[in-house]
């Protein structure tokens, strides 16, 4: 009985290796850490699981690389305003007439002063104008104080009001109880936003068809293969519209003991006029939606384009100039664990970047000898099972003979 097993597990193991991949990285040109951009394909052939995912050298040893989310961030710019027009009223007050309108800021709610040191706290009012002729008050009797910067000659300070689209600004500061300060410079910050870097699939085709029964729009979405979703976006011509849909996708269930197939609905959505229309989703794995939009009396939607996309993500890994590269997808493998992990913070922000490209499939038994230690190719595999087969052979003629001389 335990010969039977062994001949059984070792049959399993011969013929049970998954299928794989295997890609090459695009020519380095020089030395250092390089950002590698997982492209859908890889994603898609990998069931969107990268501890499968590996880069070898021309010697086949690992590469370590840390994966990178292309997640959304902000920042802060600084621009310094020109043509600031200065006027005063000797002891009475000092005003700075601001042109909002010439610069990128849309919007504005705060400003920054560059004020030479000074032990005196000064009291400002802020008010708004579109002609410099009639201006609308926006705060009054506020206080710079601590002007007084130990490290430096100058000192910074925001000074903030409400909201507004005027296009002249103009501070007024009070000289009536001291001198003057001496304001060198005005400017104001942007926020600069960089959102989730997304890579469309074009795999996805569509076809749009009318329910007019039930006063519906059908769009079936479809893909040789699965792959990761993260959202699906809208290009609507149609001027002003306000639209309640839904995305379902195939799926099965047991009802009394029987398997059937039926519609999930995934998630739901407003298709409307005055937004975006992108809809981002936490991620899911499929090839095939079907969208319903709910027309009620209204004439179908004209849509130009639909987009199935995904959020991308890279890995950086340190390449060597013209070093030779290879990735390899190995559903045996399981998630690395590299040192790389703890030291992102040496790695500078701005990299080169490598592709991957000639992705293709191959069974286990076509990998290159190297992938695998001498006990996991198929030679000796082969070569067990026939010991295996030669070890039984001898142990059923033993017996055999052992039960003619009894």
């Amino acid at each position: 009985m335990k010969i039977k097993i062994l001949i059984c597990s070792l049959f399993t193991f011969a013929f049970g290796f998954s299928q794989s991949h295997k890609a090459t990285i695009s020519t380095i040109q020089k030395d250092g850490f390089h950002k590698i951009t997982i492209s859908p394909e890889i994603r898609s052939a990998s069931v969107d699981n990268l501890g499968y995912f590996r880069i070898l050298d021309k010697s086949k040893k690992e590469v370590p690389y840390v994966l990178f989310n292309n997640v959304k961030w902000s920042s802060f710019t600084y621009n310094k305003i020109d043509k600031v027009k200065k006027e005063s009223i000797l002891d009475s007050i000092t005003s700075y007439i601001i042109p909002i309108h010439e610069h990128s800021t849309k919007y504005c709610s705060e400003l920054s002063l560059l004020i030479s040191n000074s032990n005196i706290e000064k009291s400002y009012s802020i008010s708004g104008s579109n002609n410099q002729k009639e201006w609308f008050g926006l705060v009054s009797n506020q206080i710079l104080s601590d002007l007084n910067n130990e490290k430096g000659t100058s000192v910074e300070r925001k000074i903030f009001f409400p909201l507004n689209n005027y296009k002249f600004l103009k501070i007024d500061l009070n000289d009536k109880k001291s001198l003057p300060i001496n304001v060198l410079e005005i400017g104001y910050s942007v926020r600069n936003f960089k959102m989730t870097e997304i890579t469309n699939l074009i795999d996805f085709k569509y076809k749009i068809s009318e329910d007019k029964k039930n006063k519906k729009t059908i769009i079936t979405l479809s893909s040789d293969n699965y792959q990761r979703i993260d959202g699906i976006s809208f290009d609507v011509k149609t001027k002003l519209f306000s639209r309640n849909a839904s995305v379902f996708v195939n799926a099965t269930r047991t009802v009394k003991k029987r398997t059937e197939n039926f519609k999930h609905e995934f998630f739901n959505f407003n298709l409307a006029s005055n937004t975006s229309n992108v809809f981002p989703q936490n991620g899911f794995y499929e090839k095939e939606l079907i969208v319903e939009i709910d027309n009620q009396d209204n004439q179908p939607l004209e849509i130009s384009k639909i987009n199935v996309f995904q959020n991308t993500i890279s890995v950086i890994a340190d390449l060597k100039v013209n070093e030779k590269y290879e990735i390899i997808l190995d559903t045996t493998l399981s998630k690395p664990n590299y040192d790389l992990v703890n030291f992102t913070k040496n790695i500078p922000a701005e990299l080169p970047k490598a592709t991957i490209s000639n992705l293709k499939k191959m069974d286990s038994e076509s990998k290159e000898a190297s992938e695998k230690s001498f006990w996991q190719k198929p030679i000796f595999l082969w070569s067990t099972i026939l010991l295996t087969l030669l070890l039984l052979a001898y142990f059923v003629f033993s017996m055999l003979k052992d039960v003619e001389k009894k």
